[in-house]
């Protein structure tokens, strides 16, 4: 393969591999911290980082929730993503813990699949447990299946473990991955 050909194909495959890198982080007047982030996006800032020393001695560590995510825990129990907005309704359930999500399309363009990321957290903060799910699940050809523009529909109850360590009701973080368009 000629060099020219390698750096067309790198150039046309550059744009798959790049996520977006945070630019800078901003105070909102009412104390809410946001990342901006290069790709035109924001998102609050919700899990602490870790410092210096934890990432010079390559300890792993659990995950922490931010003050602001703890003062405010609807910050955690929603996401947006190309016009998605999926919401925590209801945990219930003591082993195992059922949640219930509201799915809404502000897009233009019908939804087939929502996956994302349940993340659950104890009263202190502290990360117990992350799992993938599907929020929604249409079947491709039949669109009475689509979470379709302007609807408001609930998810299944998707059903997780009880942690071990969890004593109460869990603090519930929910993060969009991935939306399927048709």
């Amino acid at each position: 393969m000629k060099p020219l050909s390698r750096l067309l194909i790198a150039l046309c495959l550059s744009p798959l591999l790049v996520q977006a890198a945070p630019l800078t982080q901003v105070t909102l007047p009412d104390g809410r911290q946001v990342q901006l982030n290069d790709d035109f996006t924001w998102e609050y800032l919700l899990v602490k980082p870790a410092t210096p020393a934890e990432v010079a001695t390559g300890a792993v560590v659990a995950p922490v929730l931010t003050e602001q995510a703890l003062t405010n825990p609807d910050m955690l129990s929603q996401a947006t993503r190309d016009g998605i907005n999926v919401k925590l309704e209801l945990v219930e359930g003591d082993d195992p813990l059922l949640l219930h999500f509201k799915l809404s399309n502000s897009g233009t363009r019908n939804v087939v699949r929502v996956n994302g990321t349940v993340t659950l957290f104890s009263e202190q903060g502290t990360q117990l447990g992350s799992q993938q799910v599907r929020f929604w699940a249409g079947e491709n050809r039949l669109p009475e299946s689509y979470l379709r523009k302007g609807e408001q529909r609930p998810s299944r109850a998707i059903e997780l473990a009880r942690p071990a360590g969890l004593n109460s009701k869990p603090l519930v973080r929910v993060q969009i991955d991935e939306v399927e368009f048709r």
